[in-house]
């Protein structure tokens, strides 16, 4: 039973860890481009690889403690579990009623753009985009 428990958590916490790196590679992406627009600085890269690489060294580190025995079904369990948790709480609603994980997804979208310049020759075109002012 401890066992299962601990195979579980370990489970858990690495699938976690998986999210952030995805999460920092994702942003490692971004500011990579921003930084060859020069719309961004290299605090965004390093951040992001940052973000990226410290969860991938203890995922590794995790595994490495773990190695002893075969994969058991509690470890993988566990592995889906955050992800299981990320969705569980973007599908809650927000106090204006609309799904949190809209507003989530509308922030990175806004973010994303901002880091890209995608908005600087327009003067924040955000009322010309229904009407196909801004290229």
């Amino acid at each position: 039973m401890a066992r299962t428990l601990i195979d579980f958590g370990a489970g858990f916490f690495i699938g976690g860890l998986a999210l952030s790196a995805a999460w920092g590679f994702f942003w490692l992406a971004i500011g990579l481009i921003g930084l060859g627009r020069r719309t961004c600085g290299w605090r965004v890269v390093w951040n992001s690889l940052a973000v990226g690489v410290l969860p991938l060294g203890l995922i590794l580190v995790l595994l490495w403690w773990r190695s002893g025995g075969q994969p058991a079904l509690s470890f993988g369990i566990g592995l889906a579990g955050m992800p299981v948790v990320l969705l569980g709480l973007g599908l809650r609603p927000a106090p204006d009623g609309q799904r949190v994980g809209s507003h989530m997804v509308d922030g990175i979208r806004r973010l994303k753009d901002e880091l890209l310049g995608a908005h600087l020759g327009c003067g924040g075109c955000s009322h010309e985009h229904d009407h196909g002012g801004c290229g």
